[in-house]
């Protein structure tokens, strides 16, 4: 299977080395012309433009975006919707707003997924967590994306219609925060009460545990 892969950040360029160990193809664009010429000695193929990326991939194109979320995203698939049809399939793997999400699936031609992408930097050894909005035969089509990108078969799910994977992800976030707010207070109570306690030491317990 051959990806085209937009956006060659850190979560970007891990999803190129992924679908690269997967035995997939990969044809890489990204403004930063060495984050392009990096992914290249990776084994993916450059695109000097966002033309010049669809030219290189089959027809039902398969690409992937990782851009952030707002204006870029917009801009991306301005650029993209001029080369696209009803076969090919774009996903949004960034964090962006649902509510947004519903809308550009409306307007773009390709069929469009909204993928939530948890995992940061251990997702280059581990995977991703991959929450997946949008119909199904596009998101039955990148599956072997999916595959390789999550953290396996059990990694990525279809949340349902355009925009629930990013709300999904939205409230992933909160839950997130508010349990790294809860172990911050914790930790403060720890600090402020009668036992002098060794905080790494209760730190690396519980990480066991």
């Amino acid at each position: 299977m051959q990806l085209g892969v937009i956006g060659l950040g850190r979560m970007g360029r891990i999803v190129v080395d992924r679908v690269l160990a997967a035995g997939h193809d990969v044809v890489a664009f990204d403004l930063d012309e060495s984050a392009v010429g990096a992914a290249a000695d990776a084994g993916a193929t450059p695109a000097d433009s966002v033309a010049d990326l669809t030219d290189r991939l089959p027809d039902e194109k398969r690409i992937w975006l990782m851009v952030p979320a707002g204006d870029a995203v917009d801009a991306t698939l301005g650029e993209l919707d001029p080369h696209l049809d009803g076969d090919d399939v774009v996903v949004d793997a960034g964090n962006s707003r649902f509510e947004r999400s519903v809308e550009r699936a409306e307007a773009v031609d390709a069929q469009f997924l909204d993928c939530g992408t948890s995992g940061g930097p251990a997702g280059a050894e581990l995977g991703f967590s991959l929450m997946v909005g949008g119909p199904e035969p596009a998101y039955e089509a990148m599956t072997p994306i999916f595959d390789a990108v999550a953290t396996g078969p059990d990694g990525h799910a279809r949340m349902g219609p355009s925009g629930s994977g990013h709300y999904v992800k939205m409230i992933h976030n909160g839950v997130e925060y508010a349990l790294m707010q809860a172990y911050g207070e914790g930790f403060e109570l720890l600090s402020e009460g009668r036992y002098d306690l060794d905080m790494e030491a209760v730190a690396r317990t519980w990480n066991n545990g």
